[in-house]
């Protein structure tokens, strides 16, 4: 088996759906001999934010010294990505490795009459055999739906569980009410754990509270006003800290935005957490990862003069966030927007703050089944906005439409990430 079987051997498995539960892959784990019980793991759920937060732990936890495994869905570019060791993403020959020792496991539970697993279930089995095979220090686990019934939710006695903030998304699984959705988010929560909690709607943190207190939890609650920023570039932003466990003053992150600032907050808990646990993390440590992380895909700039930058809000309140970095950095500038958006997403709220920024529209339809087709988005946008819109067969279409001697012109490509990973590869090849 070569990467490339082992990839395809692996998305094949699409076709077994979405199913929530843990008995399949308490059966897969168990073939294994239960790598995840070998390991220390920062599980963290949300509906945004998951992926910064858990991509600025890492980083600093890797600058500490520790070495640290970040999983998390979906990829943009590259399969790899979504398994990384020190912010690496795995080696060809390790996924290789870890499939077909995943793969042996599964024919055997097969042959014994077991369901097949996912394909959720089988890149998180996949993660976990290499992070043991590594012998990391520490894992970050993004949940990869809800918590209480996602495959992650594997795990036992985590060092940290963070929850990020809920909101609605996935309802035709979690549920209809923000209340029902905390509470599937919440689940990770294990007895005795201690939770980091992101600020959030009164609704959900009632529930969180809540499930924390049935379990005997010790419960940190994000404070805002414990994080200023003092200045803001296109480069990065300074901040200040104030907790009740660490300080930083005037210190650098590279990630752009107020939700951002937020976001690094939650993870600054995480290492007084982990640091009152007996890790060490020093105050320089966390400045330096801070001034270097980068998330690819979340208001990441390519060009300066004209402005090409995307962003993968994928629902309302992650374009919420977009919409006002846009206000913050580029107040006043004229939006050449491409948007593209999975169907089943909030999709009527999101052209809400997003329309009235836009001095041109053209839409795109995302690499995903669930996707609305462009077509339909840009007659969506017409007939409730009066605007008129184009829209693009292909991305390298799109990309190749920018004119860049149009200098004052900001071109954003913003939505689905199953679209923004296709937009990233073709500006690097196209633009710059």
């Amino acid at each position: 088996m070569n990467v490339t079987e082992a990839i395809s051997y692996i998305e094949a498995t699409h076709k077994f759906g979405t199913r929530l539960g843990l008995e399949s892959m308490r059966l897969l784990l168990g073939a294994m001999d239960n790598p995840q019980d070998k390991l220390k793991f920062i599980h963290i759920a949300g509906t945004n934010g998951k992926g910064s937060t858990a991509t600025m732990i890492a980083t600093i936890l890797k600058t500490a010294g520790y070495k640290t495994g970040l999983f998390t869905s979906p990829f943009l570019e590259a399969f790899n990505e979504r398994i990384q060791l020190n912010n690496a993403p795995i080696d060809d020959d390790s996924l290789v490795s870890a499939t077909l020792f995943v793969k042996q496991r599964i024919e055997i539970l097969l042959e014994q009459g077991e369901p097949h697993p996912t394909e959720f279930e089988m890149v998180t089995a996949v993660g976990l055999q290499y992070f043991y095979q590594q012998q990391v220090d520490v894992v970050v686990l993004e949940v990869g739906l809800g918590g209480r019934l996602d495959a992650t939710n594997i795990i036992n006695d985590p060092l940290a569980v963070v929850i990020m903030g809920v909101s609605y998304d996935h309802t035709d699984y979690l549920g209809n009410t923000l209340a029902e959705i905390a509470f599937e988010k919440a689940a990770i929560i294990k007895e005795g754990s201690d939770v980091i909690v992101y600020p959030q709607d009164p609704e959900a943190l009632t529930v969180i509270l809540d499930f924390g207190a049935a379990k005997n939890a010790k419960m940190v609650l994000v404070n805002p006003d414990d994080i200023s920023i003092l200045s803001h570039t296109t480069d990065n932003q300074t901040l200040k800290y104030r907790g009740d466990h660490l300080y930083l003053d005037g210190f650098c992150l590279k990630l752009l935005g107020d939700h951002q600032a937020l976001n690094c907050l939650t993870a600054l808990e995480v290492m007084a957490l982990l640091n009152r646990k007996g890790y060490t993390i020093s105050a320089s440590d966390i400045k330096k990862a801070l001034a270097t992380v980068v998330f690819p895909g979340r208001f990441e700039i390519f060009l300066k003069n004209p402005v090409v930058l995307i962003d993968g809000a994928h629902n309302s309140n992650g374009i919420q966030a977009f919409v006002s970095n846009i206000n913050q950095y580029f107040a006043n500038r004229t939006i050449n927007l491409f948007f593209g958006m999975l169907e089943d997403k909030d999709i009527e709220e999101s052209l809400s703050y997003l329309v009235p920024i836009a001095s041109t529209i053209h839409t795109l339809t995302p690499n995903s089944d669930r996707a609305m087709p462009a077509e339909k988005m840009a007659a969506l946008i017409h007939t409730n906005y009066g605007k008129s819109v184009d829209f693009y067969d292909t991305m390298e279409a799109a990309v190749k439409s920018i004119d860049l001697t149009r200098k004052d012109e900001v071109n954003v490509f913003v939505g689905s990430l199953y679209m923004i990973g296709e937009a990233r590869t073709l500006i690097r090849e196209n633009l710059l």
